[in-house]
């Protein structure tokens, strides 16, 4: 497979309270995190090879020795059951549909040891260390409020 499809969501409503660090020459530098998500592969297309085996009947594995039914009388009584499933269906069913109608955003994945990994965290590091800020908190206190 050459292309994995993933879904994606909100892993916390509130990301201000986290922070990357990175250590670059025994100092640690923090960046505020703008936000999260969390990344799942899709396997949508093992339900479709599902369907498509129950409809051709293969669903069934052949090495697999069929146990002998118990043959006994039952009575069937249709009642709001039926409903019932019917609408949980449908509600699954536009489930699937608001997915299919989601748009798209395609992404690439970088290694980290990749050329444009080590930029990236570059990026997460302080050019001009020298340069003193005026910062209100004491670093303890700083670390309090990520919590």
């Amino acid at each position: 497979m050459d292309v994995q499809v993933l879904n994606g969501g909100k892993a916390v409503e509130d990301s201000r309270k986290y922070a990357v660090g990175v250590f670059k020459d025994n100092k640690l530098h923090l960046t505020q995190v703008k936000g999260v998500i969390t990344m799942r592969p899709n396997l949508g297309y093992l339900d479709k090879s599902d369907k498509r085996a129950k409809i051709e009947g293969r669903l069934t594995d052949p090495d697999d020795p069929e146990p002998e039914p118990k043959l006994e009388a039952v009575t069937v009584k249709f009642s709001k059951g039926e409903a019932e499933k019917q609408r949980k269906e449908k509600s699954y069913q536009s489930i699937k549909s608001k997915e299919q109608e989601e748009p798209w955003i395609n992404l690439r994945f970088n290694q980290m040891k990749s050329a444009r990994g080590q930029d990236e965290r570059q990026n997460l590091i302080c050019d001009d260390m020298d340069k003193k800020l005026q910062v209100d908190t004491q670093p303890k206190q700083y670390l309090n409020k990520l919590k």
